[in-house]
């Protein structure tokens, strides 16, 4: 076994049990399947059959005993030697450690959360987000902010991105900031987009579908999994909403296309697989399709009967005088109409809904048949670990947070914060081995780059509408990605994209963001990385709620949201002081040697001075940022 010596002081000795586990981990290949842990003084030591291996702990050290040594004790280092790789799930030891785990875990990594995380150690600060309310929701705020007036402005029928506004404020100032980052990491999943969303109040749904979304995303996968079936959104999106028992007369069919989802892409997808998300093959070396045609057709059945529900007060709309809800049916589930329910059996994944089955009933046996597939666990968790931490992850590590999934440790399956704690605790996400991988980490999606710049450095609306998603038009032109807005069901890109003819392609390796990575949305990103860091976005009509292009506004421009460089303006005259501690907030200390040095050259030959002008230390500052933001150590996160 390496061990990798610290030059850092650690906050405590890691146990015996924590070394053992560790080296289990590790190296499996040598100490699988323990027996209980034997005190036998002074050793603590466990017994592995399969291998006729010993490991064990006495007075400080560590041992080995059997085959690994040939059959001689060997004693492999001090219990101290291994401090920081025993405890890089739990510690962080360095303000880079503890940045680099809080950009898995959030859009941004700040000085208070810096301090916080390696206060608390990572499990502590976990459980204190765990424990976060989530706040006002997305749809009060709307509500609040009048989007949901009935006025000229026909904000009730637009297409325009108003939840957008929402979701920003929040992404960019709410405390419990685990949860916004796996609310956006659910809607990459369970994927609703406004791009084709047809219904009355659009943002108003979303913000519903968003605020569930983060209502359960530190509950169970089978009540989220429930609540994205039965909401408005989502009913809307994939067709449920209308779906009506089959009718021989008239040749209509119930339709399928939630029922084929909701199998691909939200719970067992195409093919079987092995609890480490590695296929199944039948003997022929082929993968084993999970379903087929008659199972879609089938299942298709459970989920007739269902529509928007639109009961409550209508309204003459001013675009076609039409008859329309008022936006609060948005914040209720599809009701259930007996009538065009299909009251046929449906026999679909070895699972049979008994003809004449009423239909909540019907739904509860699909939903827990597709809940208790062996495939959700790493189908749902290899998906997780790729939004936040890495693009292809070992088969080891997806195995480990898929029997998370099966069991939260105490015979619950499904427990988000079970799986959650598995995504960032692990060791591939902890260990500082990925930073020397060249497979390791993840392309930081457009989206999140620009949320990680406004939340890093404060961005506020100072009139409190926050018009970013206004900002120059539309995102997925200056970038490639305009979060909530995806192109399809399929989300901006696959989870098994490959880039073609590039070496991750050689060895067939995972990398889903570069999907949307062209030469077009490279050179966007530099421009409007150019226009925003020094002054913030352009923002029309800060102090209305409307998007009215032909109704002018004085205030319109850049000030409203503006980035706060006050700490980094105070140390812009040392360049070297500046580009450290830039490269800590935005890619975790993980910007090389060479690259940091050759901002500083740059810097260099303009030195400021220590009393410059307030406008030219944030020059610097704009210009650092924007030498890191499109290094590659930035855009590939690990």
């Amino acid at each position: 076994m390496n061990v990798a010596s610290s030059k850092k002081a650690s906050p405590r000795l890691p146990t015996a049990t924590e070394l053992l586990d560790w080296a289990e981990r590790q190296y499996p290949q040598f100490f699988p399947d323990h027996r209980p842990d034997v005190f036998e003084s002074p050793y603590v030591y466990r017994h592995y059959p399969a291998t006729g291996n010993y490991v064990g702990v006495a007075e400080g050290h560590v041992y080995v005993l059997g085959t690994i040594s040939a059959g001689q004790l060997l004693h492999v280092g001090a219990l101290a030697d291994f401090t920081q790789l025993v405890l890089a799930t739990k510690i962080a030891f360095s303000d880079e450690q503890a940045a680099r785990f809080l950009l898995h875990a959030q859009v941004a990594a700040s000085d208070e959360d810096i301090a916080s995380v390696r206060s608390l150690g990572y499990e502590a600060w976990l459980e204190s987000q765990f424990a976060l309310a989530s706040g006002e929701t997305a749809w009060d705020w709307l509500e609040q902010r009048g989007y949901g007036t009935v006025d000229r402005h026909e904000l009730y029928d637009s297409g325009a991105s108003f939840f957008d506004l929402a979701a920003y404020r929040q992404l960019l100032t709410a405390p419990d900031t685990l949860r916004k980052r796996i609310q956006l990491a659910l809607t990459e999943y369970f994927v609703v987009s406004l791009v084709s969303t047809p219904l009355p109040w659009p943002h108003f749904a979303y913000a519903t579908y968003w605020d569930d979304l983060g209502s359960q995303a530190f509950g169970n996968f089978r009540d989220l999994l429930e609540r994205v079936t039965l909401s408005a959104a989502m009913g809307a999106y994939l067709n449920t909403a209308g779906n009506q028992k089959e009718n021989s007369a008239s040749g209509r069919v119930p339709d399928e296309n939630y029922a084929r989802e909701v199998m691909q892409l939200f719970t067992i997808g195409l093919y079987e697989l092995q609890s480490n998300g590695s296929l199944r093959r039948d003997a022929q070396g082929k993968p084993i399709e999970t379903y087929g045609t008659d199972d879609v057709t089938q299942l298709a059945r459970v989920f007739t009967g269902y529509d928007l529900d639109f009961s409550g007060p209508k309204f003459q709309s001013l675009v076609g005088n039409r008859s329309m809800p008022t936006h609060p049916y948005t914040r209720r589930s599809m009701r259930f109409d007996a009538t065009r329910h299909s009251t046929l059996e449906a026999r679909f994944l070895s699972t049979t809904v008994p003809a004449a089955t009423a239909g909540p009933q019907a739904l509860k046996i699909a939903l827990d048949a597709l809940f208790n597939h062996s495939n959700v666990g790493p189908f749902f968790g290899r998906q997780l670990i790729q939004r936040l931490v890495t693009s292809d992850p070992s088969p080891a590590y997806v195995g480990r947070v898929a029997a998370a999934f099966a069991n939260n440790g105490r015979g619950v399956r499904g427990d988000m914060r079970a799986v959650i704690r598995a995504v960032l605790l692990d060791d591939e996400a902890r260990s500082d081995t990925g930073l020397r991988s060249t497979t390791f980490g993840k392309l930081r999606e457009p989206a999140l780059r620009f949320l990680q710049w406004g939340r890093t450095f404060r961005m506020v609306s100072r009139a409190g509408s926050w018009k970013w998603g206004f900002a120059y038009g539309d995102p997925a032109f200056f970038h490639g990605q305009r979060l909530f807005w995806s192109p399809s069901v399929f989300n901006f890109f696959r989870p098994g994209y490959v880039p073609p003819g590039t070496a991750l392609a050689a060895n067939g390796t995972t990398a889903p963001e570069f999907q949307i990575v062209n030469e077009s949305s490279v050179a966007q990103y530099v421009n409007m990385l150019e226009i925003m860091l020094l002054q913030g976005p352009w923002i029309f009509a800060p102090e209305r709620r409307d998007n009215d292009q032909d109704e002018p506004s004085a205030q319109s421009g850049i000030g409203d949201m503006v980035p706060d460089y006050s700490r980094e303006a105070a140390i812009a005259y040392d360049a070297k002081a500046l580009v450290d501690r830039l490269a800590l907030l935005m890619c975790a200390g993980q910007s090389s040697v060479a690259t940091r040095q050759r901002i500083v050259t740059a810097l260099q030959a303009r030195q400021i001075a220590a009393d410059a002008p307030p406008f030219d230390k944030q020059v610097r500052v704009a210009q650092v940022l924007l030498l890191l933001m499109v290094s590659p150590e930035y855009l590939v996160q690990k």
